[in-house]
């Protein structure tokens, strides 16, 4: 039978994140997604999502559910870890709606690296002038804690992957679902940040809200990097798909197909290749990995 198992040229960079006792490893793998039978397998992360002032977005449902402890980031943090078995926390910087200082934020984001034992993710809102404005502060405050920062864009690149790099953190390249985008994105930071530091955010759609094209532009870009040996795309991929099912009509309605929808939509972009999925509700993560370990 070994005659008929594909061997492939390219494999995604293994990329360590956190510090010492509380790392965690991820990618690494030389082979399309579960095929362990033709080669190493890849570490795969599953993160559940924190917001750094209490959310206001989120449905009824999950915000009775972190109703002990969505008013104090590191509780929450330290909860998705110590109760719920998360092996990373994904800390969505809401908090830079309201214009606070970028000194206050990166404090608070600070505390909660400081308080759990898991690598932390820190994502701002998206938008080029303020995270740019934030996200280096919160590189320097944080100096040496080697987090995954993001989103970087085109047009922020610069600004905030540099003083990652300065401060020893990895940062996720964002684009819109578009694989010469994010090829062009890594080329651009591949002149000044290494690529082995680099996560793609490609953006995620739910069950039934775009599903489709998520899939297709991650699995594209899988391909490349591993059976087409592109490295400029050979850089982990996340999928944050929290955010996405949970704003669907039926996760808004019933608590039960939110669980349902976001554990659905996540274990069909690990099959296109995720590294790193996000999540919101802890029965997700359980339900996502009882289905990949």
């Amino acid at each position: 039978m070994g005659k008929f198992l594909e061997k492939y040229p390219g494999e995604i960079k293994e990329l360590r994140l956190g510090t010492e006792g509380k790392q965690a490893v991820l990618g690494g793998q030389n082979t399309l997604p579960f095929h362990f039978f033709e080669g190493r397998p890849g570490k795969l992360k599953l993160a559940l999502e924190v917001t750094d002032s209490e959310p206001s977005d989120w449905t009824p449902a999950l915000q009775e559910f972190y109703a002990d402890v969505k008013s104090s980031p590191v509780e929450w943090a330290r909860k998705c870890v110590d109760v719920f078995g998360a092996e990373m926390i994904f800390l969505s910087l809401n908090s830079m709606e309201k214009d606070l200082p970028a000194a206050e934020i990166a404090a608070g984001v600070k505390r909660v690296a400081e308080a759990v034992r898991v690598p932390l993710a820190v994502f701002g809102l998206g938008e080029k002038e303020k995270d740019a404005a934030v996200l280096p502060v919160v590189a320097s405050v944080c100096s040496g804690m080697n987090l995954l920062l993001g989103p970087v864009l085109k047009d922020n690149c610069q600004e905030i992957a540099a003083a990652a790099l300065e401060h020893g953190h990895a940062v996720i390249a964002q684009i819109p679902m578009d694989i010469n985008l994010a090829k062009d994105l890594n080329i651009r930071l591949g002149k000044f940040f290494p690529l082995d530091r680099v996560v793609i955010d490609p953006l995620t759609c739910a069950v039934g809200y775009g599903l489709e094209y998520a899939f297709s532009t991650m699995e594209r870009i899988r391909l490349s990097a591993v059976v087409h040996d592109d490295k400029t795309l050979q850089s982990p991929l996340i999928a944050r798909v929290g955010k996405e099912a949970w704003k669907t009509k039926e996760a808004v309605q019933d608590a039960g197909k939110g669980v349902l929808w976001e554990t659905a939509t996540a274990f069909t972009l690990l099959l296109a290749g995720a590294d790193i999925v996000t999540l919101r509700h802890p029965e997700s993560l359980q339900r996502v990995r009882a289905l990949v370990h």
